[in-house]
């Protein structure tokens, strides 16, 4: 039977080069779905949320830059937040509000008044105090946990 089709004794049938094709397509789809290599800690976000106050009143349009204590984490793995008229803020890594990454962080604050003069925009100085604004001095400090986290209010003073 093997002669009438074109098949001489000892060739390979047909199925076993279709099982051969079918196991590199799965190798394939596993590679492309997901079977390489884990996430870095660093690369997962979890949802973060939190509010600011000045002298006991929250504050609108505090800037807030949550840097990693941990040095193996990238320079550019920064959350950012911007609060709400209310004071409160939903922090963001890779996209608006997607979170941060679990781990220790120093926070600054920075609040820019922003005004209109003669059509231009001029961002007035920050109007917080100094020791906020900057990483090596701010004494704002959170940790971030797996899972969804509610940061304690930072008042200010």
């Amino acid at each position: 039977m093997f002669l009438k089709t074109g098949w001489t004794k000892g060739a390979v049938a047909p199925v076993v080069l279709h099982n051969k094709g079918l196991v590199g397509l799965l190798v394939l789809i596993c590679t492309l779905v997901g079977c390489g290599p884990t996430k870095k800690a660093w690369e997962v976000t979890h949802p973060t949320t939190g509010a600011i106050t000045f002298k006991g009143r929250p504050i609108s349009d505090v800037e807030l830059t949550f840097y990693p204590e941990d040095p193996s984490v990238p320079l550019t793995v920064q959350p950012k937040a911007k609060s709400s008229d209310d004071g409160k803020f939903v922090v963001g890594t890779y996209a608006s509000g997607d979170g941060a990454p679990a781990g220790s962080y120093k926070v600054t604050a920075v609040h820019n008044e922003v005004a209109v003069s003669k059509d231009t925009i001029v961002a007035k100085p920050n109007d917080l105090p100094a020791k906020y604004s900057r990483k090596d001095i701010t004494d704002l400090r959170v940790e971030i946990v797996a899972g969804k986290n509610e940061i304690r209010t930072f008042e200010l003073k």
